[in-house]
């Protein structure tokens, strides 16, 4: 397992973490998003999973720091589900209704370039692109995609030039150093520029009990309140802000130089162990009702962290399927599971899937039940635990 050093300051305000309230914790959990290429190379890929809320600044953050190096083995793509392309494309949409196509884009975090590819689409050219991962190095949509990290590997002429717009979906719950991450944002955006954040929402995530959204890669959990605090110490207000329906929920807030708003109440999380420990029961409950072995379906996050909820699941696996093809042959990092592409599942139907990616559910489902067999069994790895034949979902 990795040895974590604690996290000993609040990411958002810098206050000691010392006597931060631990709102839940595991002791050893798969690490998201990285796939080893051997079972044995994937055996020391756990780490704990603490998650702290701070007293004074309300931040829900790790309890841990993670090295920023790891991700280089990210393997996020967003081009494999119809449903997630059918967002980004909606994104761009807004995007070419707020600025013209000259307009001068950078996306930081852009993965495997999907977004940039839906914005070249529409017109945009003045496109660019960097990420740290084994995705961007895949990526070839954009005019410049750079692979490495931003700010230390983004070229002299970004800074020089400055740009009408910066997206950053998905990267700031991801950074251990907030702060000085949307200080150097601005460095890098004309004055009228605008900055488009989308982050998980908490909020969203603790209505609709989704904690497999709480993985070691997600340094920070941010609500609306403590979103806008963060952008507001660099200068930043929200203009324009909403909650859209990708990943159980996100914000997706616009921001603009200018004075910050009056910062908002401050909600406080310390109910989540005993909804945590819910979850806990229903997911052995669910493991034992699923024949042995069984398969399951989606290696992302949400898998690996699954895991670490509930060990007795990974007992369960023969093995994993995932539309990613980047990921078959390897292994689910922590764990002994293989991955294959989904092709293969079609091709030798297995007897009971457990569907692990809750965020393409229904694309997923519609898939499954056009091309296999209707009494293969399912169960939906969700706070409700759904277990039934295939032939049952509408």
């Amino acid at each position: 397992m990795l040895e974590l050093p604690p996290a000993r300051y609040c990411r958002l305000s810098g206050e000691s973490l010392a006597d931060a309230e631990v709102l839940f914790e595991l002791s050893s959990c798969p690490l998201p998003g990285v796939y080893p290429a051997t079972a044995t190379d994937s055996a020391a890929w756990r780490t704990p999973l603490r998650v702290l809320q701070a007293r004074k600044s309300g931040l829900v953050q790790l309890g841990h720091v993670l090295e920023a190096s790891l991700y280089q083995q990210y393997a996020f793509a967003g081009a494999t589900s119809k449903g997630y392309l059918s967002y980004l494309r909606a994104l761009a949409q807004k995007v070419s209704r707020c600025l013209p196509r000259n307009a001068a884009i950078l996306e930081v975090g852009c993965g495997d370039g999907a977004l940039l590819g839906c914005l070249r689409e529409l017109g945009f050219k003045n496109l660019c692109g960097i990420d740290p991962g084994r995705s961007g190095q895949a990526s070839q949509t954009a005019v410049s995609t750079i692979t490495g990290y931003f700010p230390a590997d983004a070229p002299g002429s970004w800074r020089a030039e400055k740009f009408d717009l910066i997206l950053l979906r998905h990267v700031l719950e991801h950074v251990e150093t907030p702060r000085e991450f949307v200080a150097h944002l601005r460095e890098f955006l004309r004055a009228q520029g605008q900055l488009w954040i989308e982050v998980p929402d908490l909020e969203s995530t603790v209505r609709g009990r989704r904690w497999s959204n709480f993985y070691q890669l997600h340094c920070s959990y941010f609500s609306q309140p403590t979103l806008d605090a963060l952008l507001g110490e660099a200068g930043c207000f929200c203009f324009e802000g909403e909650v859209v329906d990708v990943f159980g929920g996100s914000l997706l807030r616009r921001f603009a130089f200018g004075r910050p708003k009056p910062k908002a109440e401050l909600p406080r999380w310390g109910t989540l162990a005993a909804q945590v420990d819910e979850f806990k029961r229903n997911l052995n409950h669910l493991t034992a009702r699923m024949p042995d072995p069984c398969v399951g379906y989606g290696a992302g996050e949400r898998t690996a962290v699954t895991l670490g909820f509930c060990p007795v699941v990974e007992r369960k696996l023969k093995g994993l399927y995932d539309s990613n093809p980047r990921l078959d042959g390897r292994f689910l990092a922590g764990t002994q599971v293989p991955i294959a592409h989904k092709e293969q599942l079609f091709r030798q139907p297995p007897a009971a899937i457990l569907l692990f990616a809750l965020s393409h559910q229904e694309e997923i489902l519609a898939e499954l039940k056009a091309r296999l067999p209707t009494d293969v069994l399912i169960g939906i790895v969700d706070h409700e635990s759904v277990c039934q034949p295939l032939a049952a979902f509408s």
